[in-house]
């Protein structure tokens, strides 16, 4: 995600020296608001430490970003599944951009758990079902 406070690493301010949103200094990291980057490490890492999601072949679109505002109130954070068939879908979770680091990881069980079923119903439709998709979203000729 881009960031349009050009407080990056190169610039005078650190993260811990401009606080958190409150204002107050933040040493401590689970304090912090997530950023999309990070939100796909800490998902990433815990489908690959599940053997059941690591069955379903998610590849993260860390490059996919329909925020082009910069000011979300969420952070989407989306992953690639296709079958045999060709077909493919996007999947996505999101998180409250006014979420702590901690927050979110006591919420990642359920957002780990919405991928899943977004991907197993996506796994369980047969290939009929699959074209029948891709024939709805053809564009119609007028």
């Amino acid at each position: 995600m881009t960031d349009i406070t050009n407080n990056g690493p190169d610039n005078d301010a650190s993260l811990d020296e401009l606080g958190n949103d409150s204002g107050h200094p933040s040493g401590d990291e689970s304090s912090r608001r997530p950023d999309q980057n990070w939100l796909y490490e800490r998902t990433n890492a815990a489908i690959a430490a599940d053997p059941e999601l690591v069955k379903l072949r998610l590849k993260p679109l860390n490059r996919f970003n329909t925020d082009v505002t910069g000011r979300a109130e969420f952070i989407k954070i989306y992953y690639g599944i296709s079958c045999e068939c060709s077909t493919a879908a996007v999947l996505s979770v999101e998180a409250s951009a006014d979420k702590t680091r901690e927050e979110f990881q006591e919420a990642l069980p359920a957002l780990l758990g919405n991928l899943q079923l977004q991907a197993v119903g996506f796994r369980r439709m047969d290939c009929d079902s699959h074209l029948q998709m891709r024939i709805q979203n053809l564009p119609t000729a007028r």
